[in-house]
């Protein structure tokens, strides 16, 4: 039976990432990929400020567009922020993983492409973790120091709360459909250099669509939704009737090369409260919750945990110390931002009154690049009062507009 310090059950960016670290310590470490190959679970759009290459060590090989322009549209208007230098950069999801897998081998680390966690046991204080070929169906078991839970929203090995079917106080589901499409020359410069968002009743009730460039002539072109299964907002069952909206309206294209097609579900627990640990045994990523409700980006924040995982592991591993600082360490980077970007999101995606986005839009005009990249990016405290504040002013304006016009006479000739 193969030995491993460490035996990490998905290969994400949360799963990647750590190996990546742990493998570079010289531990032991087996990486496990579900999907026979990265293409075939190529799912994120993958945008992220530009500071995520410096803080990550990434080379700027994975980036598939650099962007300096935010632009929201609602359902009646459009407005752009922009500035001479990026901003934000799309990063290649594909690449992204194959790069962390890829360090991680070069490091001595074995990874397992088209191998699944079945589950595990403990014998005689030794953890035994079943793994399942994909190719053959073999049942295989290989022993492990730590296991790390990367699963994502699926939490195979901890068995996290949530899930699509718990009630909606209690979580945050978000689905997902994304294209990558390749469109003419004339097409592509219209959305290139742009993170390109489009909220409002005739885009994507309870949620938003999106438009980002990748590398030359492709685009991203997706839509999600929150509570996929509440009607929270009068919506089309079906997302494809948006997203195709989205490409008739907004690309022009009637027939569009689409390169390929995927779709995902996240579940994110309200308030972080999933399980992290369970002694040797230690969760990351979307397992617990670190996709951010309000905007849904993921790899960054996936990443981070990744980061501080991999730190209590080797602390684990070299001094016997339990990882229990891990859980207070994970609630208090993402914090008090998780809690008003699950503000926002109830605030936005649940708001039936279609005219009351286009007044969001309003208000977020009043905010500079500065302070709604720190909304968008940072989910600060601050831009998200100066947002509340402008909303709050136009709804009483508006108000007290119509009983203006209802008490105004009408001047006759």
């Amino acid at each position: 039976m193969d030995s491993f310090d460490v035996v990490i059950a998905g290969a994400g960016p949360a799963g990647g990432q750590a190996a990546r670290l742990l493998s570079k310590k010289g531990f032991k470490t087996l990486l496990l990929e579900k999907a026979p190959s990265f293409s075939s679970n190529d799912f994120s759009s993958g945008g992220a400020p530009l500071e995520i290459l410096d803080d990550f060590n990434l080379p700027h090989t994975l980036v598939g567009a650099y962007c300096n322009t935010i632009k929201i549209s609602s359902s009646h208007d459009t407005h752009c922020w922009q500035t001479d230098m990026p901003l934000a950069v799309v990063l290649n999801f594909k690449k992204l993983r194959t790069f962390l897998a890829d360090e991680t081998k070069k490091q001595g680390a074995s990874v397992y492409m088209g191998c699944s966690y079945q589950g595990h046991d403990i014998q005689n204080g030794h953890t035994l973790v079943h793994l399942k070929q994909s190719r053959n169906s073999v049942i295989e078991t290989v022993e492990a120091k730590v296991l790390m839970d990367a699963t994502g929203s699926d939490r195979r090995v901890l068995k996290g709360r949530a899930s699509p079917k718990t009630p909606s106080n209690n979580v945050i589901v978000g689905r997902g459909i994304e294209y990558l499409v390749e469109v003419p020359e004339s097409v592509y410069h219209t959305y290139a250099n742009a993170l390109s968002f489009y909220i409002g009743a005739k885009w994507m009730p309870q949620g938003y669509a999106w438009i980002f460039p990748m590398e030359a002539y492709r685009l991203k072109i997706g839509v999600g939704r929150n509570y996929p299964d509440e009607q929270v907002v009068p919506h089309e069952k079906s997302m494809g009737f948006y997203l195709d909206q989205l490409i008739r309206e907004c690309l022009k294209i009637e027939n569009l090369s689409i390169l390929d097609k995927h779709g995902k579900t996240i579940v994110y627990t309200r308030h972080q409260r999933d399980p992290y640990l369970d002694q040797n045994i230690i969760a990351v990523g979307d397992a617990v919750s670190t996709v951010n409700p309000f905007t849904f980006e993921g790899i960054r924040h996936a990443l981070k945990s990744g980061e501080f995982a991999a730190r209590h592991v080797q602390t684990f591993l070299e001094t016997g110390q339990q990882m229990n600082r891990y859980p207070s360490q994970i609630r208090s980077y993402f914090g008090i931002k998780w809690v008003i970007s699950e503000l926002l999101t109830d605030k936005i995606y649940r708001e039936p009154d279609d005219e009351k986005m286009n007044t969001m839009l309003r208000a977020f005009k009043y905010l500079s690049l500065s302070a709604l990249k720190s909304l968008v990016f940072d989910y600060s405290f601050k831009s998200a009062i100066q947002f509340y504040a402008a909303y709050h002013f136009l709804l009483v304006r508006r108000f007290f507009g119509q009983i203006w016009k209802r008490h105004t006479p009408i001047k006759t000739q």
